[in-house]
């Protein structure tokens, strides 16, 4: 009798498993065409599998891909994403007018060094060196760049290179103090370590955009050079319909939040 009952139970942990994916799997299909801004949803695949999602087909701008991926990891139940959508534009640039449309965006940005960030474009895929004084700079020349007209894909070889020297320990205590203070994160399921610049996060979180965002709020941090972000999502919870909405809401408090402290510190 013991072992029919495990079966059993496992049977039907198995059910609850693929009832969830099938409706993670709708709800990101029922979003789609409201996701795609071309009418293009129909090369967008979806599959998921025990939590794990993956999404490949092709997008004609960053701006739609960045959507669909956002809302993805806002849904409850989601463990991981695996994005493979591709950006192809509409329209074909030369690569020399897509690498001037980067410089411009780049050079329009007050918060970046000017003259230390060269670019390159070769097939719409955009190349960016150079030194940076922040992760946080390395991070919003990607995100400027990877929106320019023209863009496929960009690799960023930025080196991170502070002005000031931060220590490790100041720099895993300024982490803990900048997480704390987004109210909404558990801070005592996260752990921070930091190594030469390098700040490893690991601990559990309930979603996959709670483990997005504690990464983004560290590397805003000063001292901070590069993150390894080893935070575990939780296994399925049951989804509810009001999810993605309470999880947009949030996420524009704790990034308000961030904004307002570094805006502080500066």
């Amino acid at each position: 009798m013991p072992v029919l009952r495990r079966s059993a139970r496992i049977s039907s942990l198995a059910k609850s498993a693929e009832t969830l994916d099938r409706e993670l799997r709708l709800k990101i299909l029922a979003h789609i065409p409201a996701a795609s801004l071309n009418g293009h949803a129909r090369d967008i695949a979806v599959e998921v599998k025990d939590g794990f999602v993956k999404l490949s087909g092709v997008v004609r701008t960053f701006h739609e891909k960045e959507r669909l991926r956002r809302f993805v990891m806002g849904l409850r139940g989601v463990r991981a994403l695996k994005d493979l959508v591709r950006v192809n534009p509409l329209e074909s640039l030369a690569d020399r007018q897509v690498a001037l449309l980067v410089r411009q965006a780049l050079d329009a940005r007050s918060e970046l060094p000017p003259g230390t960030i060269t670019v390159h474009v070769q097939g719409g895929i955009c190349t960016v060196h150079g030194h940076v004084r922040t992760a946080e700079e390395s991070m919003i020349t990607e995100k400027v760049s990877r929106h320019c007209r023209g863009v496929k894909e960009v690799l960023n070889e930025l080196t991170v290179d502070p002005l000031d020297e931060v220590s490790d320990e100041a720099t895993a205590k300024a982490v803990k103090s900048a997480l704390s203070y987004c109210s909404d994160f558990d801070i005592d399921s996260i752990t921070v370590s930091c190594a030469d610049g390098k700040v490893v996060l690991r601990g559990m979180v309930p979603s996959i955009l709670d483990r997005s965002l504690a990464e983004e709020v560290t590397r805003i941090q000063n001292g901070v050079r590069a993150v390894e972000n080893h935070i575990q999502v939780a296994t399925h919870a049951k989804l509810d319909p009001i999810t993605v909405c309470d999880n947009t809401r949030r996420n524009t408090r704790r990034l308000t939040k961030a904004s307002v402290r570094r805006s502080q510190r500066r």
